[in-house]
């Protein structure tokens, strides 16, 4: 009778707890006249995402577009056991992002801070004052006349990209996985840009740097477990040792990249890359880049520009073989830019407008991360942040702010026909039309993609190269519409984008 007695009062307990809180959150949010999506206890509106039933940005596509709350600045939800503001209004995004950046510099994400030093100390996951003085030193490797050496060497890697096709094509059409194409093709770009060593992954797929980078962010259901913590649950991270790479990746960069600078060091060859700067912020500042910090440089360079680029590159090809009418005309300036220039010539490259119109509707309709996330922080000892005058809420300290790219990117408010893919947004004559911060792809403010420009040089390398002499056209594989895989927090296909490649 007595174990009965006990069960029934856990019973009760729990069946009180679980009451409590969902009456505590939604009176959370009542109280301070924010509209709120419930959720469940202890979890929140996560239930989808965590079961990976739902990539996160259509989970966010979900929210976003709420009957109850999608006309609202903002909205709240739970993520987990956390309060967290969902923010739609152009003006609070320029204020979170740009003008009160002071208020909101740090991301969530948060790893195991025992082993994991290259998920925790690198650009992307730094924070406070770590992060800006590692901002510092790395900017410079991203000047102009950086890229501009880069770009030869990216030129290096088109003509064997050519010499792939030239020697894989014949009269017939051949069928290429396009995300697996643009892939080898980041991954050599990237390998002799940053680290001076030529990856051959063109040439042999199963190549080191090959085989790690795309391990990143292959999405089994362990590591999808450990990004989705790491991003959504960082205590939980933090407790369970979850890392930001795989365990494996961050041995291979440690070795290689070690090896590499000793390389560097004992020959005392100069390539102007990104080791090259590694090697001088080490000399210049031995505390700020001690242990795994200056690796974890390296690999979020190769890990985030392989993904980033790797997919803008596919999903643009997976758009142009469905619209013809649109690979035609853009086939027509490249053509035009060859007879005008021969190669490419860093300096007149971006001459070709309707390349750069092409790469941005692909990266507005297919940004590389759904969200941008930010941390409430404020100065001086400021306990909130006002969102005065566009509402009345005050935003605590401690409370992350979600800012749903997919979601905006796709809204008709701020895109007619979001869903279509027309690049004539972008034409120069619309710029006016477009809120700079309804744009969000590479981020905005003191904390954007620091590596915006450099991979967007990929992209459009690659599709110069492939478009020149080649038309990409759908098959039986190709899928009719894109859908994004559960697993995976970042915006990837479900399906493989197969296309045929015809020489023309």
């Amino acid at each position: 009778m007595l174990v009965v007695e006990v069960i029934l009062g856990l019973l009760i307990c729990i069946v009180g707890f679980l009451w409590w809180w969902q009456r505590s959150s939604r009176n959370f949010w009542e109280k301070n006249g924010v509209s709120y999506i419930p959720g469940y206890p202890l979890i929140g509106v996560l239930k989808d995402t965590i079961l990976f039933r739902k990539n996160f940005g259509e989970f966010l596509m979900e929210l976003y577009n709420n009957d109850k709350c999608k006309d609202d600045p903002i909205t709240g939800v739970y993520f987990f056991h956390k309060p967290s503001l969902i923010i739609r209004h152009p003006e609070i995004i320029k204020n979170v992002l740009v003008k009160d950046f002071q208020y909101f510099v740090d991301r969530r994400i948060s790893s195991d801070p025992h082993e994991d030093g290259i998920g925790r100390e690198n650009l992307f996951s730094a924070k406070g004052t770590h992060w800006k003085n590692l901002r510092m030193k790395v900017s410079p490797v991203f000047t102009t006349g950086k890229l501009k050496n880069l770009f030869t060497l990216m030129l290096e890697v088109c003509t064997v990209l050519d010499q792939k096709l030239s020697a894989e094509i014949g009269r017939e059409p051949k069928e290429y996985e396009m995300k697996e194409l643009a892939g080898l093709f980041s991954t050599d770009t990237i390998s002799i840009c940053a680290f001076g060593v030529k990856a051959n992954s063109l040439l042999n797929p199963e190549a080191e740097f090959r085989i790690h980078a795309k391990r990143a962010t292959d999405f089994t259901w362990r590591r999808a477990m450990e990004f989705t913590g790491c991003f959504l649950l960082p205590e939980l991270a933090t407790l369970l040792r979850f890392s930001f790479f795989s365990k494996e990746t961050n041995n291979f960069m440690r070795s290689t990249i070690n090896y590499v600078m000793e390389e560097r060091l004992r020959t005392g060859v100069k390539r102007n890359d990104l080791i090259d700067a590694l090697i001088t912020m080490r000399e210049e500042d031995a505390e700020l880049f001690k242990g795994d910090t200056l690796i974890a440089q390296a690999a979020v360079f190769l890990i985030a520009g392989y993904e980033t680029s790797a997919s803008a590159t596919s999903f643009a090809l997976y758009e142009l073989a469905r619209h013809q009418d649109i690979q035609d005309e853009l086939r027509k300036e490249i053509r035009s830019y060859a007879e005008k220039y021969g190669d490419p010539k860093y300096e007149t490259f971006n001459e070709m407008e309707y390349l750069q119109m092409v790469v941005h509707e692909t990266i507005r309709l297919y940004p590389s991360l759904p969200f941008l996330d930010r941390i409430c922080s404020p100065p001086n000892g400021a306990k909130s942040y006002s969102l005065e005058p566009y509402h009345h809420f005050a935003i605590p300290r401690g409370m992350p702010v979600y800012i749903p790219m997919l979601p905006i990117h796709r809204d008709p408010n701020h895109y007619p026909n979001p869903e279509q893919f027309i690049p004539e947004r972008f034409n120069p004559k619309n710029k006016d039309s477009i809120d700079q911060y309804s744009y969000l792809s590479f981020g905005i403010g003191p904390r954007n993609c620091i590596g915006g420009r450099f991979g967007t040089f990929q992209v459009k390398l690659a599709l110069y190269t492939i478009l020149k002499d080649y038309r990409v056209e759908v098959c039986e594989k190709t899928p009719a519409k894109v859908e994004f895989d559960e697993k995976s927090l970042i915006i990837h296909p479900k399906e493989q984008l197969y296309l045929n490649v015809t020489r023309i």
